[in-house]
Formats: C-alpha cells, structure tokens, sequence
C-alpha cells in the first residue's frame, strides 16, 4: 500500500505532463494554428533586420544604417511552424538627451534641424578638432591655440573637406555638421562611455584580464610579443 502512494503522484505529474502536450492542451493555444511567431522589436538602427538575415542565413529583409529604414511589418517563414517577424523600430520616450540619441543613431541625422548642438555635445567629450587636424578659423598662427566651439569645428571642417554653398562659395557648415554627426554614427569618431559603477570599481576593470585582450582588438597596444621585442 505504502508502495502504492509513493506512486500516485508520480502518475498524475505525467498525465498533467502528457495533457499539456496535447493538442488540446493550453501550451498548444498560444500558437495560432501551429505556428510559433517571433517577432523583434525595439529601437531604430539597433540591426532587427539584420538579426532576421542573420537567422536565416541570407538577405531577406532589407538594411540601411539610417534609422528608420523599416517602414513595413515584414514576415518570413524560417521553418514551417516558425515564423519571424520584422517591424519598423519605435522611439520610446527617453529622458537622454536629444543630442545623444543623434549619436547613437537613434534619431535620424536627415531629420535635424540644428546640428551643432550635437556636434558641441560630441566635442566637449572628445578631440574632434584634434583627432581631424582641423585648423582654427580664425587662427593666423597655426601654432597659437584659440577656444573652439560647434560653429568654429565644423566651419574648420568645411574648409578643409571643400564644402561650400552654391550661391555664395561660402563654407557649408550645415553640410559639415552632417558629415561629422556621420562619421561618429560610423564609429569612425568614437564616442564612449564608461559602464554604471565603473569609478568604484575602476581598479578591478582595469587589471581584469580581458581588458588587455580588448585594448589589442581595439589597436591601441600591440600584442604582448611585439611589446617584449621592442623592449629588446
């Protein structure tokens, strides 16, 4: 008798089990008729078209690195019963700021009115003006240093790239604040941040043993056999 109880629950957790496998069963009727749908979904620009030619392993939905490029839900059968799911990417509200959604390729560079404010947002954190050589307007000795601002980087931009407008041959700032917005988009001008709680624990990051493999990825250090025949 003892032997029979220990059974008993064993036998109803695989009949629960086996109903829920059943065709009639409530796992079943999540999928419409048979067909488990899976869909991506998230901000613009962040490769949800790319991650559906990824898992399909051909293109079939199209890709662009300007956000918005989605404009339709799209569909694809990866399997008879799977089905993935394309669709155009969603702002959500953000309290970030509207300069750094630009850089992050959230918001669409051909939408903005005004880009020098995000130009001046990409400067204060790093060296445009160094890292382009860029020579100061109004600078008439090279070697003199002169404040910068958005307007004097991307005026110094257009000089130097030959953007001029075609009425007046004046220097196309607007057309220069686009290309720089551009080639921080493309990575090109890299604007990084360090990781939420990265100043408590900076001596851990910084002796962690995959920090030195990122630096030689990154071309920063070269590998450490280079390193010890130099220092030969």
């Amino acid at each position: 008798e003892e032997e029979e109880e220990e059974d008993g629950p064993a036998v109803l957790v695989e009949q629960q089990t086996d109903s829920a496998m059943e065709p009639t069963g409530p796992t079943r009727e999540r999928y419409k008729d048979g067909v488990v749908t899976i869909g991506c979904v998230g901000f613009p620009n962040v490769g949800k078209s790319s991650l559906i030619n990824g898992l399909v392993g051909r293109k079939v939905v199209s890709v662009s690195r300007t956000p918005g490029h989605t404009r339709y839900f799209q569909t694809y059968f990866l399997t008879p019963s799977v089905k993935l799911c394309d669709c155009p990417g969603l702002i959500f509200p953000s309290l970030l700021p509207r300069q750094l959604q630009v850089l992050a390729g959230i918001y669409p560079i051909a939408q903005i009115q005004e880009p020098y404010t995000a130009v001046g947002y990409l400067a204060s954190r790093i060296p445009v003006q160094v890292l382009l050589h860029l020579r100061h307007p109004e600078a008439k000795d090279p070697s003199a240093e002169h404040p910068w601002c958005a307007w004097d980087i991307c005026e110094a931009w257009a000089e130097k790239r030959g953007y001029k407008t075609a009425k007046a041959a004046r220097n196309d700032v607007y057309r220069a604040a686009n290309s720089l917005l551009r080639l921080a988009l493309d990575g090109r001008l890299s604007l990084c941040f360090h990781p939420p709680g990265y100043n408590e624990q900076k001596g851990t990051w910084e002796s962690h043993p995959e920090t030195t493999e990122l630096v030689v990825l990154q071309g920063r250090v070269g590998p450490a056999g280079d390193e010890e025949e130099e220092e030969e």
